[in-house]
């Protein structure tokens, strides 16, 4: 197999990226447990952020 299909993180890739994916999920996952069943924003605002932070981390 190709050495560019095994690695898929493009590259060198920062730590730092990696951190502040991290955080995102963290912050989705803290969000999400405190938003009130009523607050849909926050709900969905929370499954963006650990979206974006698992992007983030994975890629």
């Amino acid at each position: 197999m190709n050495r560019a299909c095994k690695d898929r993180r493009g590259g060198q890739r920062s730590g730092i990226s990696r951190w502040f994916g991290l955080g995102l999920m963290l912050l989705g996952v803290i969000l999400l447990l405190f938003s009130l069943p009523s607050w849909l924003w926050m709900s969905v605002l929370a499954i963006l952020l650990i979206s974006a932070g698992f992007l983030l981390w994975r890629f």
